[in-house]
């Protein structure tokens, strides 16, 4: 891992040449953070894959027993939003705002503004957008997802192994119970980590596609699981990277929550994923 991160720079020059013309391949000779726009005005960033060392050291501060740490090998190659979702893109999708109505209208803590991250989603319900945008975009030549745990948090870390992937005090690059104000806030206005991610850390909690289950074990790099997308059945989806409302201890980047798939959270979003079809 550390050869790794060392490395990293060059390995958007290693890469074979992709199937979609705007992936960076060698004579491009782009450095990260590798970015491209999308639709409704949402940006995207080039995560090249490779090998992840998931999950949390025993003695890492804030740790939970769920963390185990184990080797991930994510064998292709894609892209991943660099802020959580807005409230505009969910309507240009959607058609309508999902705090109208519900349990979430009249909270003061969601806040309505356009460039605030999306809340009061439930997982069934961001399916449901995925299921919309493809079919509004089914001739771009990508499909449009959830991320699984291992993509989000490989994208998250960056090639890093500490309880934060972005260096500085924590209230530079996240929005959490000390500096949050109980609420969220636009998204992209603090630091972004090594592959230009916004709000990895705090702001909302993002679902990812997983239902929530125990790691598997594979300490050593010969044990290494490849592309793992969780239980194939459970009782609730996962949820990834802390919000507003959190410690610091919970906006880590091997922090992991779950809810039912059917509930609103009220600091609860999500970042999108593309993949070549």
């Amino acid at each position: 891992m550390k050869v790794m991160l060392k490395t990293a720079l060059l390995m958007v020059a290693l890469l074979s040449p992709f199937s979609c013309a705007e992936a960076p391949v060698s004579h491009l000779k782009e450095e990260f953070p590798v970015l491209r726009p999308g639709p409704h005005g949402i940006d995207f960033s080039f995560i090249p894959g490779g090998y992840l060392k998931m999950g949390s050291p025993e003695d890492e501060e804030g740790r939970l027993e769920f963390e185990t740490l184990h080797w991930v090998k994510l064998t292709q190659e894609y892209w991943m939003q660099t802020t959580e979702v807005t409230r505009r893109q969910w309507f240009e999708v959607m058609d309508e705002y999902p705090d109208d109505n519900g349990e979430c209208k009249y909270r003061y803590n969601v806040v309505r503004d356009d460039d605030h991250p999306v809340v009061c989603v439930n997982w069934e319900e961001v399916d449901e957008f995925m299921e919309k945008l493809n079919t509004q975009l089914v001739h771009d030549g990508y499909t449009y997802r959830l991320p699984t745990e291992a993509e989000w948090e490989f994208a998250t870390r960056g090639y890093t192994e500490t309880r934060f992937s972005i260096k500085g005090p924590v209230d530079s690059f996240a929005w959490t119970q000390t500096n949050g104000n109980r609420r969220s806030h636009p998204v992209g206005e603090l630091k972004s980590n090594f592959f230009g991610l916004y709000d990895v850390h705090g702001n909302a909690f993002e679902w990812v596609s997983n239902w929530f289950g125990d790691y598997p074990e594979a300490d050593l790099v010969e044990d290494v699981v490849k592309d793992p997308k969780g239980p194939e059945v459970g009782v609730e989806r996962s949820l990834r990277g802390g919000a507003w409302s959190n410690a610091h201890d919970d906006c880590r980047s091997a922090l992991r929550s779950s809810s039912d798939a059917s509930r609103r959270i009220i600091f609860g979003g999500f970042r999108i994923a593309r993949t070549n079809r």
